[in-house]
């Protein structure tokens, strides 16, 4: 392993499924970044596919997460960074709607868009699930695990065109099992 990787974190089997939907922001966030560089059309489709996932699997997993986890966050600091920071990317997905609407979407727009949502993504995985792993009873473990397999059951597994991408681990190690 070369210096800048980061070890594959252990993630608790009840957390998993919350895990496994981070894939598809990571995905909608890499395609936004790189779109932002490029021409309008793509630009637009960028928009247009994160539009989709938002409306379809990222939203309803925020929703999902603040359900589930705000009473298992133990420090009040990653309750009120989980809950502004999702709430941040809501309105910028409101604004993707107005943005997506122009002849030439904004750049900056959409790379911070991206950016913004992978960073929310890489914070959950290394530090806020850990948080909850650490801090949660084995019972309230248990109890989560029985919901997110619920969740899990319930979402699209077609994961709006989103195609395996290595590069894209949500660096959850081997119990990483999305395909």
């Amino acid at each position: 392993m070369s210096g800048h990787e980061t070890p594959p974190i252990v993630r608790h089997d009840a957390l998993v499924p919350l895990s496994r939907d981070h894939y598809v922001g990571l995905v909608h966030a890499h395609r936004l970044m790189k779109a932002a560089s490029k021409d309008r059309v793509a630009r637009h489709k960028a928009l247009a596919d994160f539009l989709e996932a938002w409306r379809t699997e990222i939203e309803p997993h925020f929703r999902d997460e603040e359900r589930l986890l705000i009473h298992l966050i133990a420090g009040e600091n990653d309750r009120r960074r989980l809950l502004d920071e999702h709430a941040a990317i809501e309105r910028a997905a409101k604004e993707a709607v107005i943005k997506r609407r122009a002849v030439d979407p904004d750049p900056d727009f959409v790379e911070r868009l991206g950016r913004d949502l992978e960073q929310h993504i890489r914070w959950e995985e290394r530090v806020l699930f850990n948080h909850v792993q650490e801090s949660a009873s084995e019972r309230q473990l248990k109890d989560l695990a029985v919901a997110t397999e619920q969740v899990e059951l319930t979402r699209n597994r077609g994961r709006g065109g989103c195609e395996t991408d290595p590069g894209l681990s949500t660096g959850t190690g081997a119990n990483d099992d999305r395909a």
